[in-house]
């Protein structure tokens, strides 16, 4: 099975999961603009045939599996992994979803039932948040950044992800509100620096060991800074699909990651 544009792009709206636990990697999909199901019916979750879906499992290091929906049999949700198991189907831990259903993206919960001829099929979720799919897809980043306060404040952090329009980045601390504004600078390797002011959009606290506090960001650039932006957007990008293909091919292969 090839990847289709809606498989790569989906692998990068999707957020980093580095070490988080999966409570912590569904609320990162869903900052802003997000509403809930719950207790939906399978008609509610307009899934159809073909979405594009990755699905993570709790164990630490689990990368995510990029499969296809296949329908529904009854209340069960039948998904077709990208690439075939090598050796015997074990029994999966409620993994967590992520489904591009255009032009909505849904992230739930799901219990896993039984995998029979090559899919799995599981359980309707529970609770599932859904928003409209970003026009500008975010490109995962591993990277620091600096943020510059009004009153002289300076703070360190770790890039999470990143679009022509905005990022996330982690904090070690509390300590910026949002509307609050401050100057940004980062560098994305291989591509180049990035400097601009930012608006603070969002805050959520998170389980992370080192850095609890996530922070969702809106550029205020000028048409010099925009441009430079989108250059750098398309650069990252660029890497980041070749990486899925390449990914995709050495599971197909068998090859250890």
């Amino acid at each position: 099975m090839s990847l289709s544009d809606d498989d790569t792009e989906l692998a990068l709206m999707i957020p980093h999961r580095g070490d988080l636990p999966l409570v912590d990697l569904l609320p990162l999909a869903f900052l802003s603009g997000y509403e809930e199901l719950l207790l939906p019916n399978p008609e509610d979750l307009h899934l159809s045939a073909g979405n594009a879906a990755i699905f993570y499992t709790p164990e630490s290091g689990d990368n995510g599996t990029l499969c296809h929906v296949r329908g529904w049999e009854g209340q069960e949700l039948l998904l077709e992994p990208m690439m075939p198991a090598l050796g015997e189907e074990k029994p999966l831990r409620k993994p967590l979803f992520f489904v591009l259903a255009r032009p909505r993206i849904l992230g739930f919960f799901a219990d896993w039932k039984h995998s029979a001829k090559g899919m799995h099929y599981f359980a309707v979720p529970t609770r599932a948040l859904f928003r409209n799919a970003r026009s500008e897809r975010r490109v995962k980043l591993d990277g620091n950044i600096l943020l510059r306060a009004k009153d002289g404040r300076a703070f360190y952090g770790k890039l999470h992800d990143f679009s022509p329009s905005g990022a996330s980045l982690f904090l070690d601390r509390d300590v910026l509100a949002p509307g609050e504004v401050v100057l940004a600078e980062f560098e994305i390797p291989e591509c180049g620096i990035c400097e601009t002011i930012v608006t603070i959009a969002r805050q959520e606290h998170l389980t992370h060991p080192l850095y609890p506090y996530l922070y969702g960001i809106h550029f205020e650039l000028t048409e010099n800074q925009k441009r430079k932006a989108e250059h750098l957007y398309l650069c990252k990008k660029g890497e980041q699909i070749q990486q899925v293909i390449n990914s995709s091919r050495d599971r197909f292969s068998g090859k250890l990651l």
